[in-house]
């Protein structure tokens, strides 16, 4: 692989370059040559080939639906847990004199604390994952990887799910940058670098197999 010098600017958006940086970290622009050449891992096999023809960026939409998909299962899986702490509540509130408001409050905190922690987890561990994705994105046919092409660690899928809240925070706009930025990215992926990518449904299913 080629290495290059970055430039100081991008010449795209004029944003400040990492000195060791292949990509603009807020445009996405490649910088340098070495940028234009990134591993593409198929099959566990690792091919070095021209970033736009071995990689296809995912599009907002469909990081969209895989966003709701997701959503959707945390909050089923928070809500059903908490019901089920908030019977165990309410036959030990009977029989220990706990007052009903109290009850009602641990159980509002558990949701809270469920689908919190619950989501970093999942997020956290799908991404850093062989799969490389939760299940909205295995769905819809997506990866989270980084840079060059690989498995995010679980520290970089923690950072990546964390900095969504500032993507949320900014109004969303931190999330419609996946729709202009160069590489797709929004604003949470920025940080540690990662791309969401589309991968090709015969190379890749639910469950991990083909049918």
């Amino acid at each position: 692989m080629q290495t290059s010098v970055a430039p100081e600017h991008c010449a795209s958006c004029g944003s400040p370059a990492l000195p060791d940086g292949d990509f603009c970290l807020f445009c996405g622009d490649v910088l340098t040559e070495s940028g234009r050449h990134l591993a593409v891992r198929l099959q566990g096999s690792t091919n070095i080939v021209p970033i736009t023809e071995g990689r296809e960026y995912a599009g907002f939409w469909r990081r969209v639906w895989a966003g709701t998909i997701d959503v959707a299962l945390e909050i089923l899986v928070a809500l059903l847990l908490t019901v089920l702490v908030d019977a165990i509540f309410k036959l030990a509130g009977r029989a220990f004199g706990i007052a009903q408001e109290s009850a009602a409050y641990v159980t509002g905190f558990t949701f809270i604390v469920l689908l919190a922690v619950g989501g970093w987890l999942y997020a956290a561990l799908s991404e850093s994952s062989r799969h490389r994705a939760t299940i909205g994105k295995r769905i819809m046919h997506l990866q989270v990887v980084n840079a060059d092409g690989g498995k995010l660690t679980f520290g970089q899928a923690s950072a990546r799910h964390v900095t969504k809240f500032i993507s949320l925070f900014t109004l969303g706009i931190g999330f419609l940058m996946a729709a202009f930025t160069k590489r797709r990215q929004a604003l949470h992926d920025l940080p540690t670098d990662c791309l969401v990518i589309r991968v090709p449904e015969e190379h890749f299913s639910l469950f991990g197999k083909n049918f």
